[in-house]
């Protein structure tokens, strides 16, 4: 009923249209239409000649369908609307849809009804196409009259002299899609037979939107909206077609409104001679009472521009604003319509729900509205090419955005160009690649969103002769932006201080710079936020003192975790089942964390769904991105930062710290709270520690709001239970102007006198108003040893255990070799378990006997034997993934975790054991209590990283976390009493001087024995 009611009004429109033409332009969208997709396997392609544009359509082969016209009509199809992909409807029909494996290779027809009004006839008619990938061939009435592929940019085709007028017309897109990938990497060339294409996702389809426009022969073609350092003054560049023998003499009107009223604010007319062909013309327009566009403040215009006055005409939508570095002082700095400003990004790497490579209009929002409400004020498209209805909402709405087109590489020393075929390759494949770029930045060079352009990603080779020609290329198009060679140019070589690697140009300046851009990557992340990360306050994650460069920290701390599962299930649903070339993988994988939340209900209790598992774990790289995010702001230097990466994938990439849908990964306040414009940065040296340890506060100010003059600052340690436990205050001086970060007061030692979490809170006064504030957390730990049994034996060969226990001042029996073990618990670390295979085991006999066996190391190997013997239902192990795949602990709350965070992730707590320098192991385990759980990258299944085994009457303790990491350098613990001088056995000693953060994993250990020796009893009352 749908497609009945859109054909109607189409057919409609186009009826009232053909009674009465003005010579205006007349624009009508067939996206809506109803299209027919069908496939064409037994098509011929691999071996075709392939065509770098402009073509002449007459020399090219024509390719009907393999089947002929008449069959492919008969042949079934699925009704579609635009933009549409193959993978979003065929992904894996050819009985594969796991990973890549249902990708469609080949040839596919998109077929359409086409009414043309009569009064259309006597102008000039197009096909305006947004974007195809990866080959397009279209037909009219059978006719061929046009050919592309350079793959996801927009051109046009004339069908003027193919169409039919008052009448349906046939309209048929043969599209082929040779290859692609699905992950990041766009340096890898895919081949098409002899020749190799540029890089791109492998997506097959009209990947945009189609329109039919009708204008006079002459015509406007295009309007180009220049910004200038004059935020009230803009160039206009207006494009105009004249297909007549001879000049034509005329004027083009210019109309500035404001969006959204529409209000005409001011008119230019100019007299033109138009000569013959394309014809360009630049006039000033200068509006004194202009609003700047911002990120704040998204002011927006349109620029009218009309060829006679009932002529063609084509409105721009534009924003007065402009960006640029500048040296301040010796430090080179970014601004924005003449304030500093400091870019907080993250790279998208192009991939989206359903089709795969073009959102909706609502997705392209909740893109741009999903980066504003985490504080981001720019986002990068990163190795794929942007889409326009993405910066349509970031004009929109506020949002700054760097674009690449993707793939565009040099492969050096691929091509012999004394060879023929290396010539053809050659040509080919630069061809295509400066085409894309070319109308990349046609395409997209008025929007105000856009600052920058970049050539490459992370390219290991400096510029060839053919990358300054595209460059310089491409800045005469666009002279108004930064256009730069590469990303990750890193640190000068030494035998070439100005590298080539740093090449760039800038705003109205065609002179090549290989200094004054400085880029560089740290794609991998830590796993958790770490106590490393601030030292004090010149020694921190990202600090640089390196003023004459603007400094661009391009992919930072890739941290995966899962996406929000169940809000994806439930957009799908709403959907459909069979539509999307990931639904199947997002529903599978979301049934997994469902059936685990069901079976252990302990679990459920922590994270009453699935959607609150998954928030969890995304906290975790929303609160170590937050928190260096705040080391780039307080280090004055840094002038941009973006996070590894942005949206997360099916396949790869899981470090996105929002999902392929859009959906914020975790909580939101945990990354913004770090992009405020004005706030007292907290840092700690030491978050994790020992109860009655010290750890050193240092305060910095982060003041985009040009706050200056001598202010009060005011700090206080608050405890769990909201007493001030200590409290300070300086006089301090804040500088303002584009000083955005700086250090108040350094110093300020504190000791944590209550375990559990402690608050340091920050307050910045004038005249007793409190005008910034800030806050940061500690963790610590009263070690508590009690309650363990002193009968305990170890089975350790490397020493490491005993000398813990030493230390701790736990006393513990002969070593455990072979036989029946004596006392309730046996310790294992370093020790090969024993009598394997059917029979007695003298260890498990003792374990049934009501005791307990715990097994803090060779985790694997230990379950295997415990599967051997019957007693562990275990089906291998999963080693977590790291940075861009990921992997996550979550913990319940039990007798294990006492006086440790329970009903969480892991996160910054528990650095000791997430860290990705940690070992970091998931066991499939079906029977037992999972007490730490543990996900890793796309799979669909949920792991034990710590159960307990129930055996008899005693238990196994099973636990792949890396304890042993938290055991190194232990120094004895001195009986001391606590705080209130009652308990002997509380420590408030830390007893790794390394790292005091290994706090937790040495009283989780505690915690394993004191349950250990009081099993029995647990079990007896349960």
């Amino acid at each position: 009923m749908i497609r009945q009611c859109w054909t109607l009004k189409l057919s409609i429109f186009l009826t009232m249209a053909s009674m009465a033409w003005a010579s205006d332009r007349t624009v009508v969208d067939l996206s809506g239409l109803d299209w027919v997709l069908r496939l064409d396997p037994e098509a011929t392609w691999i071996d075709d000649t392939l065509y770098v544009p402009p073509v002449e359509l007459g020399n090219l082969p024509v390719n009907p369908p393999s089947m002929g016209w008449e069959d492919l009509e008969r042949r079934p199809g699925r009704i579609v609307h635009l933009p549409a992909t193959v993978e979003q409807f065929h992904w894996g029909d050819n009985g594969n849809s796991f990973g890549v494996g249902g990708n469609y290779v080949g040839v596919s027809w998109f077929t359409t009804k086409l009414s043309v009004p009569k009064g259309f006839e006597g102008r000039r008619v197009v096909l305006d196409i947004e974007s195809v990938r990866f080959r397009a061939e279209i037909f009219v009435n059978r006719q061929l009259v046009g050919y592309d592929l350079v793959n996801s940019t927009p051109f046009e085709v004339d069908i003027t002299d193919a169409v039919t007028y008052g009448a349906d017309n046939e309209l048929a897109f043969r599209i082929t899609d040779p290859d692609g990938n699905f992950n990041w990497k766009d340096s890898q060339n895919y081949t098409w037979g002899q020749y190799r294409t540029i890089p791109s996702h492998g997506f097959g389809g009209i990947t945009g939107g189609v329109r039919m426009i009708a204008t006079d022969p002459t015509y406007v073609d295009d309007v180009y909206v220049k910004n200038k350092p004059d935020l009230h003054e803009v160039d206009v560049v207006v494009t105009l077609v004249n297909p007549e023998a001879m000049t034509q003499a005329g004027q083009v009107t210019l109309e500035l409104r404001d969006v959204p009223a529409g209000k005409l604010l001011k008119t230019e007319t100019v007299n033109v001679s138009l000569t013959p062909g394309v014809h360009e013309q630049t006039v000033t327009m200068r509006y004194d009472q202009a609003q700047p566009w911002s990120v704040e403040s998204p002011n927006l215009y349109t620029l009218m521009a009309r060829w006679q006055e009932d002529g063609d005409r084509v409105t721009r939508r534009f924003g007065f604003r402009w960006f640029e570095v500048r040296d301040v002082d010796g430090d080179r700095q970014c601004y924005l319509n003449d304030k500093r400003i400091v870019l907080r990004s993250a790279i998208s790497w192009g991939f989206w729900p359903v089709n795969g490579i073009m959102p909706s209009e609502e997705l392209a929002r909740r893109q741009v509205s999903i980066a504003k409400r985490l504080g981001l004020n720019m986002l990068n498209f990163h190795r794929a090419i942007g889409q326009s209805n993405v910066l349509d909402a970031a004009d929109e709405l506020g949002l700054l955005y760097w674009e690449e087109p993707g793939g565009n590489q040099y492969p050096d020393n691929r091509f012999n160009y004394t060879d023929p075929v290396g010539r053809m390759q050659a040509d080919f494949y630069l061809g295509t690649r400066t085409a894309k770029l070319m109308r990349m930045v046609k395409r997209d060079r008025s929007h105000p969103s856009l600052i920058i352009y970049n050539m490459h990603n992370e390219r290991g080779a400096m510029p060839q002769a053919q990358d300054y020609e595209q460059m310089a290329a491409a800045h005469r198009l666009d002279e108004t932006r930064m256009l730069l060679y590469n990303s990750s140019n890193g640190e000068n070589p030494e035998d070439e201080p100005h590298a080539r690697f740093k090449t760039h140009l800038r705003p109205y300046d065609h002179t090549f710079y290989d200094y004054g851009w400085w880029d560089r990557h740290h794609a991998g992340g830590p796993g958790v936020y770490h106590d490393n990360l601030y030292k004090g306050p010149h020694e921190y994650l990202r600090y640089t003192d390196h003023r004459d460069e603007a400094i661009f920290w391009g992919e930072e701390g890739a941290i995966g975790t899962p996406p929000r599962l169940q809000l994806i299930r439930d957009e799908i649903l709403k959907q459909g089942r069979d539509i999307g070339w990931q639904t199947a993988d997002y529903l599978g994988w979301y049934q997994a964390y469902a059936d685990f939340l069901a079976a252990n209900p302990g679990f459920q209790r922590a994270f009453p769904d699935v959607d609150a598992m998954t928030v969890a774990m995304g906290n975790v790289a929303y609160t170590y991105q937050g928190r260096v995010i705040e080391n780039i702001r307080i280090n004055n230097t840094t002038d941009g930062y973006a996070v590894n990466g942005w949206e997360a994938i099916k396949l790869e990439n899981h470090s996105g710290i929002v999902d392929n849908y859009r959906f914020a990964k975790g909580d939101e306040d945990l990354i913004a709270r770090y992009n405020r414009s004005l706030y007292v940065a907290v840092k700690l040296n030491h978050k994790v520690l020992a109860m009655g340890d010290a750890t050193t506060v240092d305060f910095h100010i982060v003041n985009e709001c040009d706050l200056n003059g001598t202010y009060t600052l005011e700090a206080s340690l608050v405890d769990a239970q909201g007493q001030v436990q200590d409290q300070a205050s300086w006089p301090v001086q804040v500088t303002g102007g584009h000083t955005y970060g700086e250090p108040l007061h350094a110093g300020w030692d504190v000791t944590v006198t209550s375990p559990g979490y402690s608050l340091v809170q920050a307050r910045l006064l004038q005249d007793q108003e409190v005008v910034a504030t800030g806050d940061d957390q500690i963790f610590s730990v009263a070690l508590d040893r009690s309650g363990i049994a002193s009968g305990g034996q170890l089975a350790d060969d490397s020493g490491v255990l005993a000398k813990f226990l030493d230390a701790m001042g736990i006393e513990h029996g002969s070593d455990y070799r072979s036989g029946t073990p004596e006392g309730d618990y046996v310790l294992v670390g370093e020790f090969e378990p024993q009598q394997w295979g059917s029979g007695k085991s003298d260890l498990l006999e003792w374990v049934y006997n009501g005791n307990c066996l715990v097994i803090v190391n060779n985790a694997e190997r230990w379950a295997e034997f415990l599967a051997d013997k019957e007693l562990l239902d275990y089906r291998g192990a999963k080693v977590l993934g790291k940075s861009w795949y990921g992997g996550n602990f979550i913990v319940k709350d039990h007798d294990l975790f006492e006086s440790l965070p329970v009903d969480c992730a892991f996160n910054w707590e528990y650095q000791c054991l997430a860290t990705y320098n940690r070992k970091r192991l998931g066991l499939r385990v079906f029977n037992g209590e999972t007490v730490v759980a543990s996900v890793s990258d796309h799979k669909k299944e949920v792991y034990s990283s710590l159960s307990v085994i129930p055996a008899g009457r005693g238990c196994v303790i099973l636990s792949a976390l890396d304890l042993f990491s938290c055991l190194q350098d232990i120094e004895p613990l001195t009986d001391q009493p606590d705080i209130d001088g009652e308990n002997a056995s509380m420590g408030t000693f830390n007893t790794s001087r390394k790292n005091p953060a290994n706090i937790v994993g040495q009283q989780l250990l505690l915690n394993l024995l004191d349950y250990a020796s009081h099993h029995a009893d647990t079990w007896v009352n349960r």
